[in-house]
């Protein structure tokens, strides 16, 4: 399968299928954030049965291979602030903004409307 093809869920498995499970999990819960949402690192970890697997997961989105079907943009810390280094923070609070997500003094306003 190439890059091009992965669409689905059953596709990231595949196509992803000799990478870790965990980073595989991750990649997968955080396909399923629709636009104009966000999740943060905690609950990603916790979607995917590993509560306290937090740093993990801010470890692995970096990694991603399948931007922007897994779009890990749009995964930010608890306070809604962008993790990692400056450029690639920025870039992503560009993406969520343009999605429609609501920020604040340039980090996401969470709240109930905006979080999956």
């Amino acid at each position: 399968m190439r890059r091009e093809e992965v669409k689905t869920e059953e596709d990231i498995v595949s196509y992803l299928s000799s990478w870790p499970k965990f980073e595989v999990a991750v990649y997968v819960a955080t396909s399923k954030i629709p636009k104009g949402k966000v999740s943060t690192y905690r609950r990603i970890a916790e979607k995917i049965g590993k509560p306290r697997a937090v740093r993990a997961v801010a470890h692995a989105l970096p990694k991603n291979p399948l931007f922007p079907v897994v779009p890990c943009h749009r995964v930010v810390k608890s306070d809604g602030g962008f993790g990692g280094p400056k450029d690639r923070a920025n870039g992503r609070r560009a993406l969520v903004e343009a999605e429609g997500v609501p920020l604040r003094g340039g980090k996401v306003v969470i709240n109930d409307d905006v979080l999956y």
